[in-house]
């Protein structure tokens, strides 16, 4: 197997995530699970096999090369998918042509992402722009967010990380020197909330964030999870504890729930245990806006 990185994405021309147009760079693999993830793909630390059969077009090609027997042409032509004996071997998502099949993960070497990232750099210097790195969690590989970074801080190019903040300090410590921005998420400040819906207490992310906004510029980001954080009290417990870091942080983004990721749980045959959620309106995103407005911050609705 290729040693490197594990990359499930690499989005180039956004927006968002950063000052400018940036090339997001996305880490598979995440210490934490939470329910309401809109990219599960992202969670586990290997390659992974996402099925969509209603694009399928039976043609067979996956019936023929995979090794381990997921796959029964039916006598119709339809083709039928057994996750069971599923290695994720990716031979099936290659011959694919109708992207019935699609392997989530490939390993990169550091000079192979910034092959692919210095693509762009005409538009990043342009722009303002860079490189932001997101996942799952990149501070997983904190070597190689380091490496990437320091190299691009060297040609003056943006740099900024998207991090859920559960990591050993020892690991921002290697990536924060060569980082210009970081983007923390706050998700539930009620520590038995925040295991119940996310797998890990909040304890040490508590403790990194007040940490990491001392020495790097911090623009703290809340998932707004209708019946799960959005109640009065918990934007309220979220200013409270925000009001404690006013000497560092300043900007807050609020990014409301929305269930775009639901396909992809079908996909890889999970369950999505929200489904009965629906995503707060306008009007509900506006007032969480201004009540944490009250304690002193800009608040942006979306990142």
């Amino acid at each position: 197997m290729k040693k490197g990185a594990l990359i499930f994405d690499v989005q180039k021309f956004s927006i968002h995530d950063g000052p400018g147009i940036r090339t997001i760079v996305f880490f598979k693999g995440c210490p934490m699970h939470c329910e309401w993830c809109a990219n599960p793909e992202s969670q586990v630390y290997c390659p992974e096999l996402l099925v969509y059969p209603d694009k399928c077009i039976s043609c067979g090609k996956c019936v023929e090369v995979c090794e381990s027997g997921c796959y029964i042409s039916g006598e119709d032509g339809t083709v039928v998918f057994d996750r069971t004996n599923c290695t994720s071997c990716g031979k099936c998502a290659e011959k694919c042509y109708a992207k019935a099949h699609i392997l989530s993960g490939e390993y990169m070497t550091v000079d192979e992402i910034k092959e692919e990232v210095d693509k762009d750099i005409v538009f990043y210097k342009n722009s303002g722009g860079g490189i932001t790195f997101s996942g799952g969690e990149a501070l997983c590989m904190p070597e190689v967010v380091a490496e990437l970074a320091k190299y691009y801080q060297e040609q003056d190019v943006n740099t900024a990380i998207e991090t859920c903040g559960f990591a050993p300090w020892e690991s921002f410590e290697q990536v924060l020197p060569y980082l210009d921005l970081v983007m923390f998420d706050l998700k539930i400040m009620d520590d038995e909330k925040h295991i119940k819906y996310t797998g890990e207490s909040n304890k040490q992310i508590l403790e990194n964030l007040r940490n990491v906004c001392a020495l790097v510029n911090t623009v703290i980001r809340i998932p707004i999870i209708p019946t799960i954080n959005n109640s009065k009290e918990d934007i309220d417990a979220f200013g409270e504890f925000v009001s404690t870091l006013k000497d560092h942080v300043h900007m807050i983004h609020i990014l409301p729930y929305h269930s775009y990721g639901l396909g992809k749980y079908k996909a890889l045959g999970r369950e999505y245990t929200l489904s009965d959620i629906e995503a707060p309106s306008d009007e509900q995103m506006e007032e969480i806006k201004q009540q944490l407005e009250g304690y002193g911050f800009t608040v942006q609705i979306g990142g």
